[in-house]
């Protein structure tokens, strides 16, 4: 089995969070997600299972809409935090200035729907 450091792995990208899949069976996916300063992942939501979101560097939000059109949920994410993203809800997560590094958990396989 590969081994994968969240943080001496770090793969991020200029234009574009980027999303490394360190482990995935037939059953878990455990995602490292990379966001320099400022950067968004977009609105998307999983609709057959919840997401988790560890955050291992960095400081940022995880942003919940709530059930009332166009209100928000922000969740402060910094080392060590852990925040949900349910089932069926739109999220995005937002890096702070000196971006964030999280681990996302969920269950494999993982169906995502954007917003837009």
């Amino acid at each position: 089995m590969q081994s994968v450091n969240l943080i001496t792995d770090a793969r991020y990208s200029e234009d574009k969070p980027n999303v490394l899949h360190a482990v995935k069976t037939d059953q878990l996916l455990v995602d490292g997600v990379y966001l320099k300063g400022g950067q968004t992942l977009g609105w998307k939501k999983h609709p057959d299972a919840d997401r988790a979101f560890v955050c291992v560097q960095g400081a940022g939000e995880l942003i919940l809409e709530t059930i009332a059109a166009g209100n928000e949920l922000r969740i402060p994410l910094g080392p060590g935090a852990v925040a949900l993203a349910p089932r069926g809800v739109f999220f995005d997560l937002i890096a702070g200035p000196g971006g964030m590094v999280c681990s996302a958990l969920s269950k494999f396989p993982v169906r995502v729907v954007e917003k837009g």
